[in-house]
């Protein structure tokens, strides 16, 4: 372990990391592992879904407040991901996300993160522990690139749903 935080080029990369990505976070014994989104925004499973996204996210949640939309790049620069064993994940969110997406049920009475993490592939659990927070168990251990473009793909599938929801038409 340097001192920096981070594993040192010796150290043996856990089943959960991404070969080349160094994390944003490394605990002092390298298991608890934490990751920006922007840091995994161009690993293929990320990308795919990225290309599959509308081009921005419209403030639909808050469009009260006049804030423009969320490009790709905003939106992956305010999530965040971490885990100790690549099994159960702490997902996390930034304010900006609460504009796209209803976080808190004020709008809808689901929970549209919560219901679109647990039905992705492999998720055992997921549970929004708090505001900005969401716990996810998984089925089988798997790298950080796909766990962040499964909670990417989440929040696309709220912003979407709620959208409907609202008769709000979305960008290609």
């Amino acid at each position: 372990m340097g001192k920096t935080g981070h594993m040192s080029s010796s150290s043996p990369l856990p089943a959960y990391a991404v070969p080349g990505v160094r994390p944003s976070r490394t605990s002092q014994d390298g298991r608890q592992i934490s990751w920006r989104g922007d840091q995994l925004a161009r690993e293929a499973p990320v990308a795919a879904v990225l290309d599959r996204a509308p081009q921005v996210l419209l403030p639909i949640a808050r469009p009260d407040l006049g804030e423009e939309p969320l490009s790709h790049k905003a939106l992956c620069e305010v999530l965040y991901l971490g885990t100790s064993d690549g099994l159960r994940w702490d997902l996390s969110l930034g304010d900006e996300v609460k504009l796209i997406v209803d976080t808190g049920c004020d709008l809808v009475d689901e929970d549209l993160i919560e219901e679109a993490l647990a039905a992705q592939p492999d998720v055992a659990e997921a549970y929004h522990a708090d505001r900005e927070l969401f716990d996810v168990s998984l089925t089988r251990v798997l790298r950080a690139d796909d766990v962040f473009a499964r909670w990417l793909d989440a929040i696309i599938t709220a912003h979407r749903e709620l959208a409907q929801r609202r008769g709000v038409e979305l960008p290609d």
